[in-house]
């Protein structure tokens, strides 16, 4: 069963939920294949790859004791240098004139996962699960937007999501408070910048 969480929590590792989050902008149909696939490369190098690669730095060079960031008190590091890769992804999805509720959602999950590091300075609180609340989010709202059936593709996303709390709390990383705190942050915030998006046009 935990090697069963450990695959769970790898596949979902918050790191690569932008990328997740840009091939699922496929199925929306507003992007030319070949455009949607080059910007998914410059978002996993932004926000999966660069991140990563500072965190082996900060593990080989004794600062953090593991790559999984088990002790909160190590997370601050790699959370900053998450969060300027991702305004670089906002910033390279704002120069190449994005759809604005692309960059709405954008901006959300940033937020989002601000106020993740902010409160990991005192509480674990899961990013696992505020990632997958952005994506869950990040669907529904573009959905919204679009005016798109997307119920199943969102229920799938909730039963993911309801994998990876399932997943945490058999690794015992995290309590289930801490990963619903988690999933409402994530999920929360981008909604709420949606709404604001929505009603502002």
């Amino acid at each position: 069963m935990k090697i069963f969480a450990h695959i769970i929590s790898t596949i979902f590792q918050p790191l690569l939920m932008p990328t997740y989050g840009m091939l699922l902008l496929l199925l929306t149909g507003e992007f030319y294949w070949h455009i949607a696939l080059l910007y998914i490369g410059f978002i996993f190098l932004l926000t999966a790859i660069l991140p990563l690669v500072f965190i082996l730095v900060l593990k080989r060079l004794g600062f953090i004791s593991s790559i999984q960031l088990t002790d909160r008190k190590e997370r601050r590091l790699p959370y900053l240098f998450a969060i300027l890769s991702y305004f670089l992804a906002l910033a390279l999805l704002w120069y190449s004139y994005f759809p604005v509720y692309v960059l709405t959602t954008m901006l959300g999950c940033v937020t989002a996962t601000i106020v993740v590091s902010i409160i990991t300075r005192w509480w674990k609180i899961s990013a696992h699960l505020c990632a997958m609340g952005c994506l869950c989010a990040a669907i529904l709202v573009v959905s919204i937007l679009l005016k798109k059936d997307s119920a199943a593709l969102l229920s799938v996303a909730f039963v993911m999501a309801g994998m990876v709390a399932s997943a945490r709390l058999i690794l015992r990383v995290h309590t289930p408070l801490q990963t619903l705190a988690g999933f409402a942050v994530g999920f929360l915030f981008v909604t709420g910048f949606g709404m604001i998006f929505l009603v502002n046009n």
